[in-house]
C-alpha cells in the first residue's frame, strides 16, 4: 500500500484491524455477514434474538477477540429498539450465563432506562455501579485495544458518522513521541497510541472497499471537516487515495507526487 509510506510502523499494516474482520460472525457467511455488518443498511430488529441464538451456537458469543464489537453492535441496536428490551431479554434466557453476558454488556452500554430497568431488577446495585464507571462508546479511549472495534461495531448498527469521524482522530497520533519526557519507557516498547494510525488506516481501508457509505463520509470530512488536524487530513487523503487514486492521487509528504 503506497500511501502507508506516509504512516509509521508500515510493517504492522492490517494485523489488528484483519483480526477483527476474520472473527466477526458471518464473515465468511454471507447472511449472517449482512446482517451484522450491513445492519445498518437494512436494520432488522425482528431477527435480533435469532440471531443472537445463532450466534450461540456458533461459537461466535464465546469469541473473546469478536466480543468488542458485538457488544458496541447490540448496544446500539437496543438504543433503537428500547420497546423491545423486555422481550429481547426474556427471550434469551435460555443462553448460557457466559453468552448472556455479552448481552448484558450491550445493554449497559446503550445507555437507556428500559435496560437499566431490566438489568437493576436482575443485578441491583452492582448493575448501578458498573453504569456510574461505564463510558460512551464514542469518548473511550482510543488507546484501549478494544475500542477500534467498540466503533466499528457501532458503525455497523448505525451507519453513524461520529464512529468513522472517532476513528479518524487516531490519525493524530502520527507524530507523538514514543518516549513522553517523564515517563519511564521500557526499551523496545512501542505504546499502542503509536501504532494507532496504522490500525486506524487498516481498518478504514479494510471497511471502506466494502461500504460505500465510509467513503462518502472520508470525502465529506477531507471537505468539510473544519475540525480537523493536519495529520488527520492527511491520514483521510491516503486512505481516499488507496480507493480512488485518480481522484486523489498519491502524495509524498515530500511534495513530490507519484
Amino acid at each position: 500500500m503506497k500511501s502507508t509510506r506516509n504512516l509509521p510502523f508500515s510493517g504492522l499494516i492490517l494485523a489488528i484491524p484483519c483480526l477483527l474482520f476474520s472473527v466477526l460472525p458471518g464473515y465468511a457467511d454471507e447472511s449472517k455477514k449482512d446482517y451484522l455488518e450491513y445492519y445498518y443498511e437494512n436494520p432488522q430488529p425482528d431477527k435480533f434474538v435469532e440471531q443472537m441464538k445463532d450466534w450461540a451456537k456458533d461459537g461466535t458469543l464465546e469469541n473473546i477477540h469478536a466480543r468488542p464489537a458485538l457488544i458496541a453492535f447490540i448496544s446500539q441496536v437496543v438504543r433503537a429498539n428500547r420497546d423491545k428490551v423486555k422481550t429481547w431479554f426474556d427471550g434469551l434466557a435460555g443462553l448460557s450465563p457466559e453468552q448472556r453476558q455479552v448481552f448484558f454488556t450491550g445493554l449497559l452500554y446503550s445507555r437507556t432506562k428500559e435496560a437499566d430497568e431490566v438489568m437493576t431488577e436482575t443485578f441491583g446495585e452492582k448493575y448501578e455501579q458498573q453504569k456510574v464507571e461505564t463510558q460512551k462508546i464514542l469518548e473511550m479511549p482510543l488507546d484501549k485495544k478494544t475500542t477500534l472495534d467498540m466503533l466499528w461495531g457501532f458503525f455497523y448498527a448505525t451507519g453513524s458518522e461520529s464512529a468513522i469521524r472517532r476513528i479518524v482522530t487516531c490519525f493524530r497520533f502520527v507524530e507523538a513521541p514514543e518516549n513522553p519526557e517523564g515517563v519511564d519507557v521500557p526499551e523496545g516498547y512501542v505504546p499502542l497510541y503509536k501504532e494507532l494510525p496504522e490500525f486506524a488506516f487498516g481498518s478504514l481501508l479494510s471497511n471502506a472497499e466494502r461500504h460505500p457509505r465510509i467513503v462518502s463520509i472520508l470525502e465529506k470530512l477531507l471537505k468539510e471537516g473544519d475540525d480537523m488536524g493536519k495529520d488527520e487530513k492527511e491520514g483521510v487523503y491516503d486512505v481516499l487515495s488507496e480507493l480512488l487514486p485518480e481522484k486523489y492521487p498519491y502524495v509524498d509528504r515530500t511534495g513530490k507526487k507519484a
